[in-house]
Formats: structure tokens, sequence, C-alpha cells
């Protein structure tokens, strides 16, 4: 129960023991989550734009997002993190605290995260997580077959929006969850 005080001792950034102590603390909140890259592979690529969006209650709380756009012109190698990136993460994780996350292949943006996590000499994440990708798979019984974002949002009947911000993607894999969680029983 009290994983985290072992973890008390360790030289981990404040942030960070902010966080483990909130996973002790189980919660109801979730948080849609959408992360734009510049590759897939989370070892050397890097974050681009964040966009996550609570959802509450079973509403998404507009009110309660978070979208960070960086600076593509300051990249450096993958070792080493801009003041700016630091940022980022530290305002990701402060924001997720101990919520469920929710994304299209979200495992994808928990590595990287993972990622930029190590380079801060912190954990790894630890919060439970549901991909719109596997609910739709089990809601149709199709367990080998891939779905895209935009296959979803076209099957649910959601307008992909005209500007594709990491916000507004976020806002849409919310609005997918709450349109499949009631097929799932969630």
């Amino acid at each position: 129960m009290l994983d985290w005080f072992k973890n008390l001792g360790k030289d981990y950034p404040e942030f960070w023991r902010n966080y483990l102590i909130q996973q002790e603390i189980p919660s109801v909140r979730k948080v849609a989550l959408h992360i734009e890259t510049t590759g897939i592979n989370p070892v050397k690529d890097k974050i681009l734009s964040i966009g996550a969006i609570s959802i509450e209650n079973n509403q998404i709380m507009i009110e309660n997002s978070l979208e960070i756009d960086l600076d593509k012109s300051k990249k450096t190698d993958a070792k080493q993190l801009t003041y700016e990136e630091v940022q980022a993460i530290e305002s990701l994780i402060n924001f997720i605290g101990n919520a469920t996350l929710i994304g299209h292949r979200i495992h994808y943006d928990i590595e990287i995260i993972n990622q930029y996590l190590s380079r801060l000499q912190s954990g790894r994440i630890k919060n439970n997580s549901l991909d719109v990708e596997v609910m739709q798979s089990r809601i149709l019984d199709q367990t080998s077959k891939k779905y895209s974002l935009e296959e979803l949002l076209v099957f649910y009947k959601i307008k992909n929006p005209e500007i594709h911000t990491s916000g507004n993607l976020a806002y849409n894999v919310a609005l997918l969850f709450l349109k499949m969680r009631n097929k799932l029983g969630l």
C-alpha cells in the first residue's frame, strides 16, 4: 500500500515524488491523451505536441485540459532535453496525476513519456490505461484488425477536426471513449 514510501529516499525530482504519492489514491478521473512525435521510435524520436483532457463523471471537462506545442527549432539530440521539454513533461505528469490514461495506441504514448522520464532521472508511468483501438477490437470481437484513429472517428460518426492539434485529437479520443464505454460495460 505504501510503495511510494520506499521511493522517498531516492533523489527523484519533486514533480515525480508528488506523482508517486498520488498513485496510492484511487481515482475515477480519466485523461484522454494524444501526443504527436517526430516518428514511431520512442527511444530516438521527440515529442512535438501534447494534448490531454479530463473526463470526470462521464463528461469531458474542456476547462480541465492541457495543450503544449514544443518549438521544433530547439530540438537537440535524443539524449539532451531542452528546458521547454522538461517543463512539458513536468506539466503533463502534474496534469495526469493518478488518472486512467485513454488514447489511441496509448502504449506508444506512455513509452515515449517513459523515455523522457528516464532522462529526468524519474521512474516509469504507473497509471492504468485504456486504448480505444483495443476497445473497438473487443466491441467487434476482431482482435487481429487494426483501426486507425480516423477509421474509429468515422465508425462512431465523430467529425475529424479540420485543424489537427493534439488538443483537438485528445478531445476526439475522449468522445470515442464515452461512446465505447457503455458497449463494454465500463
